[in-house]
């Protein structure tokens, strides 16, 4: 069962990886994410909605990955 759920992400990261490769627009862009140091989490992104988005999507990993680890 973990090993299906490995090879979907890895799949999907592939998967928005081309995706972002194809729309790229040499327009302006935004960025985010999300370093954890221990317990401590520094979120930092270009606009405020970017820092808001990558610290949404670092809660979730974190669920995923108590959620993985407790099985």
């Amino acid at each position: 069962m973990l090993r299906l759920i490995g090879w979907s992400l890895i799949l999907i990261g592939i998967f928005v990886t081309i995706m972002s490769l194809l729309s790229i627009d040499l327009g302006e862009s935004e960025f985010g994410g999300v370093i954890l140091i221990g317990p401590i989490p520094i979120v930092f992104g270009s606009t405020p909605s970017m820092a808001f988005v990558a610290m949404i999507l670092a809660i979730a990993l974190m669920l995923i990955s108590i959620a993985l680890w407790r099985r």
